[in-house]
């Protein structure tokens, strides 16, 4: 961002972030589904650059999808989203109470659509992940994939990309929104993402 447009540019306030979406509060009228470059504001006095795609709002605050750079799209993953070395107790949160519970932990997941043909999992959760991938995938791609859960179980599940943007020069990251789920798999994959909540990083899982 040149000098001029960063004099120009809208402040934002960070309050969260999770799956390629960042929730905030501005004093400005934003305009919606078109690309803004902001300067904002995260938790712990951290400032950088931030290019968004506002949707609306909610509950007072602004909504907007992350655009980039990746460089900042890495900040926000960093500050908000847990980390693998967090407790337990940190592995998993929900963005709202009519969220599916998101866990923050890597699995291993295989499509023939992928980079490479594999990718692992950033966040999980029964309606989608966030896949860390080695090269880009389309927007709007429909795909078939397989998640390996641990050693317990491997669920096949077909996805639509809902996003895709380079992380750093050797990693791009997706959003995946999952299509129904067999009964039978998507009641697997229920239990073992709440046998999560429950044990520590690194704990071996099991199913009954």
């Amino acid at each position: 961002m040149d000098f001029l447009r960063k004099l120009t540019a809208p402040g934002l306030q960070v309050t969260g972030y999770g799956q390629g979406v960042v929730h905030f509060k501005c004093a400005k009228a934003l305009k919606t589904n078109v690309d803004i470059d902001c300067q904002a504001s995260l938790p712990g006095g951290v400032r950088c650059e931030l290019t968004i795609n506002v949707q609306g709002t909610q509950d007072g605050e602004w909504v907007a999808k992350v655009v980039g750079p990746p460089q900042s799209l890495s900040l926000l993953e960093k500050i908000f989203l847990p980390g693998s070395g967090g407790s337990k107790e940190q592995l998993y949160y929900k963005p709202n109470d009519d969220d599916m519970t998101r866990h923050a932990r890597t699995y291993a997941m295989r499509s023939r659509d992928f980079p490479d043909f594999k990718g692992a999992t950033a966040e999980l959760s029964r309606a989608g992940a966030l896949v860390m991938l080695t090269g880009e995938i389309a927007v709007g791609k429909e795909l078939q994939l397989q998640i390996e859960l641990d050693e317990v179980a491997t669920i096949p599940v077909d996805a639509t990309v809902e996003w895709c943007t380079q992380r750093d020069k050797k990693t791009w990251i997706a959003s995946l929104n999952f299509k129904p789920i067999a009964p039978e798999h998507d009641a697997t994959l229920e239990q073992f993402l709440e046998t999560l909540k429950h044990r520590a990083p690194g704990h071996p899982s099991t199913l009954t």
